[in-house]
C-alpha cells in the first residue's frame, strides 16, 4: 500500500487531464461526503495531483483547484 501511495504522481502522469480532474473530484467527493470513504488516501492524492499539474503543461492548476473545491463543497 505504501508503494502505491508513493507512486501516485507516476500513475497520474500518463492519463488525460479530463480523466485526472474527474478522478480527483470523485475521490475528494467520496472521501468528504460519504462516511465509507475515510480509507481513501486523499491527502497524498491531492499532493500528487499538484505535482502532476506542476510538471505537465496540459493540466491546469486553476481547473484542478476548482474541481477539488467544488467536490468538497458539494459533498
Amino acid at each position: 500500500m505504501i508503494e502505491l501511495a508513493a507512486s501516485f504522481d507516476e500513475q497520474f502522469a500518463s492519463i488525460s487531464p479530463l480523466l485526472l480532474y474527474f478522478i480527483i473530484g470523485a475521490i475528494v467527493f467520496v472521501e468528504t461526503g460519504i462516511l465509507l470513504g475515510f480509507f481513501l488516501p486523499g491527502d497524498s492524492i491531492l499532493f500528487s495531483a499538484g505535482l502532476v499539474a506542476a510538471a505537465h503543461g496540459e493540466v491546469s492548476i486553476v481547473v484542478l483547484v476548482s474541481v477539488i473545491f467544488v467536490a468538497a463543497f458539494i459533498s
